[in-house]
């Protein structure tokens, strides 16, 4: 009898060690899932006082820019376009030419601007624009953790020029973000492409 209890208490050791092996295995990364806006159009977004128009997906709002930092902008024709639902933000700045803010200056700056972001950007990709209604300018794709992936300028070489940069409200991360960029520069070519000068 008390070698049948010996034998029980071994053979029941044993299945509590052999049945607490896990797997040690680490869990593969995991990204949330995006839920993109649905397109149901485009408007033309014509902003009143400002010389130009273009093209904008209904899914995106309009807020006019006020203030930049303290300086007053409410009459610069300065305008953030908001997709909230990828949390994304599409700055516009727009200067006059003049003597004070030449073509070059201006182009210069948006350079400069633009390659801020090589400490953090695997490549900066220049592509020139030409939209075949007077718009031309320069669309920079960034790659890597970098905060903006898109900033651009168009311009039409004797009286206007806006700057825009895009920027997410999250980490920058390209693997996660790469999807949504991908959309997002579908709107900002569209956007480009349809921009008229009054």
């Amino acid at each position: 009898m008390y070698k049948s209890l010996i034998f029980f208490l071994l053979l029941s050791l044993s299945a509590v060690l052999i049945s607490c092996h896990t797997d040690q295995s680490p869990k593969p990364a995991g990204y949330p899932r995006i839920h993109f806006p649905t397109d149901t159009g485009h408007y033309v977004y014509q902003p009143q006082d400002c010389p130009y128009t273009f093209e904008l997906p209904d899914y995106m709002r309009v807020e006019k820019k006020e203030k930049f930092f303290e300086e007053d902008v409410s009459g610069n024709c300065w305008f953030n376009l908001i997709c909230d639902t990828l949390n994304a933000t599409i700055y516009l700045s727009y200067k006059e030419l003049d003597q004070r803010m030449s073509l070059l200056n201006l182009m210069e700056d948006a350079y400069r601007l633009t390659y801020k972001h090589t400490n953090k950007a695997d490549y900066i990709q220049p592509r020139e624009l030409d939209n075949g209604h007077g718009g031309v300018g320069l669309i920079y794709y960034v790659g890597g953790d970098a905060a903006s992936n898109i900033q651009f300028f168009i311009t039409d070489t004797t009286q206007h020029f806006v700057r825009g940069a895009l920027y997410f409200y999250a980490h920058p991360n390209a693997d996660s973000l790469q999807p949504v960029i991908r959309f997002m520069v579908d709107d900002i070519d569209r956007m480009l492409d349809s921009w008229r000068w009054q």
